[in-house]
């Protein structure tokens, strides 16, 4: 059987088919993300979408219906329940993620986060592998924290795959207009399709809800209209 012609990555988005294969330049230490599987210094997609890459990683941007987890991606976990030592965590994936109770900065048997059913954690994936459960942390490779916490309050937003690592780009175009309109709030995106919203007021609280979920069918432009509307109608 012939070998899929190797092309290197392209600069822009590109339509991409189960099968295509890119090659990684060797300068590059590139982090492969979903939808791709890395083989013979090249990268191969398994899955149909958009090819898109930056300084640090190359992924197929589709959106999924369900998340699949992805080694070191930072997602949104609502506890579920405790076995033992260990707690099980929502992530809106096929199975249950599972996180130590001492995963977290500075824990130690005597001394951690006891969390109940409901809490909120944002973590960073640490295994991923189809036959076992996902695990989760609240450090670094370090063991150091490094915006990984239990979340407070707040509200979470189901966005869609897409529309979350967009919010996650550095400067993205989404996360301007909030600057602009509001003096003090706190965004969490996870890549797992939720983003943990909390505003100075409950009224700004919602009116970021709707402006994100509004993001997902309209142009920038038409949403932030939409959040200008919003914010007056709330006071």
């Amino acid at each position: 059987m012939a070998e899929t012609a190797k092309k290197e990555i392209p600069d822009k988005p590109s339509i991409v088919v189960c099968g295509d294969t890119f090659d990684i330049p060797a300068d590059k230490d590139l982090t492969v993300g979903p939808g791709l599987v890395f083989r013979n210094n090249a990268v191969t997609c398994t899955k149909p979408g958009v090819i898109k890459s930056n300084d640090k990683s190359v992924w197929i941007d589709r959106n999924n219906r369900r998340y699949v987890p992805v080694l070191e991606e930072r997602v949104i976990g609502i506890i579920i329940g405790r076995v033992m030592d260990e707690y099980r965590i929502d992530i809106g994936g096929a199975h249950v993620a599972m996180m130590s109770s001492i995963a977290f900065e500075g824990a130690t048997q005597r001394n951690k986060p006891e969390l109940k059913p409901g809490n909120v954690v944002y973590a960073r994936v640490i295994a991923a592998n189809k036959d076992v459960e996902p695990e989760l942390a609240c450090v670094n490779k370090k063991g150091k924290a490094n915006g990984l916490q239990v979340l407070e309050g707040g509200h979470i937003v189901q966005c869609s795959l897409g529309l979350c690592r967009k919010l996650r780009q550095h400067k993205s175009p989404l996360t301007l207009p909030l600057l602009n309109h509001f003096k003090s709030f706190e965004l969490c995106v996870g890549l797992n399709g939720r983003v943990w919203v909390r505003a100075d007021t409950n009224k700004h609280t919602v009116a970021i809800s709707i402006y994100l979920k509004q993001c997902e069918y309209l142009s920038v432009a038409d949403a932030v209209m939409t959040l200008r509307q919003t914010v007056k109608a709330l006071g």
